[in-house]
């Protein structure tokens, strides 16, 4: 517990490759902010093993020989596994910074065209101190013209109701052959949503079936802010920050009661 915040922190980075590695739905999007905005100086807070920071700084590159891209994440094994990551792209790696902080209190002495927040992690942020304390901290390190890109999920309330009441283990996912060490991986999860709070404290269940036959499991517990999109809206004009674009999908369609996350650009007010 940080003051009356806290950060939820995943630390296993093979584990959050295999899981998440693969996923691509959302690199168009932030390509498309890249080419449309065409940054010289980029910061991706919660970073973690690299995902998107290192095709984002390729990106980049292609505009601008001379961009630097910054990535902030509070786990280091994360960053690790992001740096390992880089040694081989050679290329990207001499213009990318990895530094290990608190997303809710950074101070890099620096401005950036584009700082950006991607895949839920502001839900990482519990309570409204850290959420203010990172925004604000954005609003510090944003060039004039820069802008603040945020991507979240929109609390859905029929799914909070009902783990609020109970607390049923489902199954997630059975992926097979997810990393090169893995030949199958499930993970199992059971959540229990406190409304007065509104925090979702998961517990999630792994098995783990390595290509040399052995078998681990493990547990992880992560708690996720469910932030309503009115309340981003009362949270950014707070921190000097006002929403310029707003998009409900990674195609940049139109942000509405249809939508299942909210893709928000902001620039300083």
């Amino acid at each position: 517990m940080q003051g009356e915040y806290y950060l939820s922190v995943v630390d296993e980075a093979e584990l959050l490759d295999a899981e998440i590695g693969a996923f691509t739905a959302d690199i168009g999007y932030w390509e498309s902010l890249i080419d449309s905005l065409r940054p010289e100086r980029i910061l991706e807070l919660g970073c973690g093993t690299g995902r998107l920071l290192i095709p984002l700084a390729k990106r980049a590159l292609g505009h601008r020989p001379g961009a630097r891209v910054v990535g902030l994440d509070i786990s280091q094994p994360l960053l690790d596994a992001a740096a390992a990551r880089l040694v081989s792209e050679p290329d990207v790696a001499a213009a990318v910074k990895l530094v290990h902080g608190d997303m809710t209190k950074f101070d890099l002495d620096e401005q950036f065209d584009l700082i950006f927040i991607a895949f839920n992690g502001f839900a990482f942020v519990i309570g409204q101190e850290g959420q203010l304390g990172c925004l604000q901290a954005v609003r510090r390190h944003l060039a004039p013209e820069g802008r603040f890109a945020i991507d979240l999920l929109v609390p859905q309330v029929v799914w909070l109701a009902v783990s609020e009441r109970t607390a049923p283990l489902r199954l997630d996912f059975d992926l097979a052959d997810p990393s090169p060490a893995m030949r199958r991986l499930l993970r199992y999860g059971t959540e229990r949503y406190d409304p007065v709070r509104q925090v979702d404290d998961t517990i999630y269940h792994y098995e783990i079936y390595a290509t040399d036959g052995s078998v681990e499991r493990k547990t992880i517990d992560l708690a996720w802010q469910m932030i309503f999109p009115n309340e981003l809206r009362l949270l950014l004009p707070l921190s000097g920050l006002q929403v310029v674009e707003q998009y409900g999908d990674y195609d940049r369609g139109p942000f509405d009661r249809r939508s299942r996350q909210y893709l928000w650009v902001a620039a300083a007010s």
